[in-house]
């Protein structure tokens, strides 16, 4: 006598087919993409390093070259500082001979072509000051001064120590070549602009 399936058991139903009905059975496990490795880097990173690779090299370079220009003033302080404490007051005159030297040989390193090393007398000393405004003219004018017969005369009188502070003052603060030609420069473009502003 054969059953009918309407009225069969559920205990006859087979696992199996009932696994093959269930949707969520087939469906496969997700599979996440793979990890963006570090290398090799987008393009982007590429161009930024190129980017602070050339900034910091300009960088080094007008460190370096202004470092260059400059280091004829350190030379000259240290001079300046050694021949303060060399020579007693007995020798000012030797002081005042190297003191002149040393200025002149900053002058030249600092300037270059443009300084006229047959300079004397007053036009040295004003040479000096239109060089450095923030000597006040105490060259020409004020302590200064003893640099014109102080170095042949036996034993000047002056104020050493003021002279020295003065000396210092011009040597760091003169405005050498580089220094007036980029002051020239700016002068012309401000001209420049001023001009096609009235136009």
């Amino acid at each position: 006598m054969t059953q009918d399936p309407a009225t069969a058991s559920p205990t006859t139903v087979s696992p199996s087919s009932g696994a093959a009905q269930d949707p969520l059975a087939q469906l496969q496990d997700i599979r996440l993409p793979a990890e963006i490795g570090l290398w090799p880097p987008a393009w982007g990173w590429w161009v930024l390093a190129l980017l602070l690779i050339a900034v910091i090299s300009t960088l080094v370079f007008f460190v370096k070259r202004k470092k260059s220009r400059n280091a004829y003033r350190a030379l000259a302080i240290a001079e300046l500082h050694s021949i303060h404490t060399k020579y007693p007051a007995e020798q000012n005159s030797e002081y005042l001979q190297n003191l002149s030297i040393i200025l002149r040989r900053t002058a030249l390193s600092g300037f270059g072509s443009q300084f006229n090393a047959s300079l004397k007398g007053n036009d040295w000393l004003q040479w000096l000051d239109e060089h450095c405004p923030k000597t006040k003219e105490q060259f020409s004018k004020g302590v200064g001064s003893a640099l014109l017969i102080g170095p042949y005369q036996k034993n000047p009188e002056f104020n050493r120590e003021a002279l020295h502070k003065l000396s210092l003052l011009w040597v760091k603060e003169h405005r050498n070549q580089w220094q007036q030609a980029s002051k020239k420069k700016s002068k012309t473009v401000d001209l420049t602009s001023e001009a096609n502003n009235h136009v």
